[in-house]
């Protein structure tokens, strides 16, 4: 489910993913067709919840957001949503500050590892990121832009005329409305873009391409800026 390679395509209780495209239910086999249906998200945290008995916020607070010590994380805003009368399995979207986005993308930079503590094991990290789906086989067809998929991570992918050597290796985060957490390990880079969405903005992905890929270029240009200047 969380490499979005169910097979099931329910409705989801929350909108916003491509279940208009789905092949018909019982013809792809799970595991085998890769789309992207928030049903399997919410089935996969519901999942979580009965095999740990924990709340998944809960968890994301004592595991992740106090070991990093995230500046503005509040536990008690984060709250399951959606039409329970679609789906009995609400979407558990996760509300973070910029920064504190930002420190996520550097607790997988450093594969897992935050101070002294390895905070998610670096194997997971590395497993998360690997492609369970390339680049050619997203579907429907307008998902092919930059990325191939692993587990919930978008995948910068090598076969995209799109993709520089700078985004090689890199994933990336995407939230609803324009949000963004970047990594970039080729550069030692990690990129939080957020959009104000409560009152009604919303940040194309095409916007924030160019936005991205000019900080990118940024960076190697001051890089090369002091190398020359070192000589």
């Amino acid at each position: 489910m969380i490499t979005a390679r169910s097979g099931v395509y329910h409705p989801a209780s929350n909108a916003g993913d491509d279940l208009a495209f789905a092949p018909p239910r019982g013809t792809q086999k799970p595991g085998t067709y890769y789309l992207y249906n928030n049903w399997d998200f919410n089935a996969a945290g519901a999942a979580f919840e009965i095999m740990t008995g924990k709340n998944i916020y809960d968890v994301l607070n004592d595991d992740i957001a106090i070991p990093i010590e995230m500046e503005d994380w509040d536990r008690s805003i984060q709250k399951k949503t959606g039409d329970l009368s679609v789906s009995r399995y609400p979407a558990y979207h996760f509300h973070f500050s910029t920064r504190d986005m930002a420190r996520l993308g550097y607790l997988m930079l450093r594969k897992g590892h935050w101070r002294d503590r390895q905070v998610i094991s670096e194997n997971w990290v590395k497993e998360m990121t690997t492609p369970v789906t390339p680049f050619s086989a997203m579907q429907p067809p307008h998902r092919k832009d930059r990325y191939s998929y692993g587990y919930m991570w978008w995948l910068f992918d090598d076969e995209s005329e799109q993709n520089d050597w700078q985004y090689h290796g890199g994933y990336i985060a995407r939230g609803s409305m324009g949000q963004f957490i970047v990594v970039l390990p080729e550069i030692d880079m990690v990129v939080a873009f957020k959009t104000d969405s409560v009152y009604g903005r919303r940040t194309q992905t095409a916007d924030f391409y160019k936005v991205l890929d000019l900080v990118v270029n940024s960076k190697i240009s001051k890089k090369k800026s002091r190398r020359t200047a070192s000589r």
